[in-house]
């Protein structure tokens, strides 16, 4: 009767690309998302600065600054939406 299970071999060695700097990685609990942090900054720095424009160059630049600002979220948004596997399981349905 076969058995497939954890079978641990005396002749393998990992890979070349596995070091120290490896198991520091995978021992941490949680990494920074420095990406989605720094996108948050932005929309937020972004949308302090309009009460400055608007009153700087116009209720108008100020508005455009808003609506610009808007977009340029709900755009990250969509991409973020647009990489994550939403389908699931079902490709393998029949």
């Amino acid at each position: 009767m076969p058995f497939v299970g954890l079978v641990s071999d005396p002749r393998w060695e990992p890979p070349d690309g596995s070091g120290d700097g490896d198991k520091e990685r995978r021992n941490r609990a949680w990494q920074v998302p420095w990406r989605f942090l720094s996108w948050v900054a932005l929309l937020v720095g972004l949308m302090l600065l309009v009460p400055t424009v608007g009153a700087a160059f116009g209720e108008f630049a100020g508005y455009l600054l808003l609506c610009f600002n808007v977009a340029l979220g709900f755009w990250r948004f969509d991409r973020w939406c647009a990489t994550q596997y939403w389908s699931g399981l079902r490709d393998y349905q029949s």
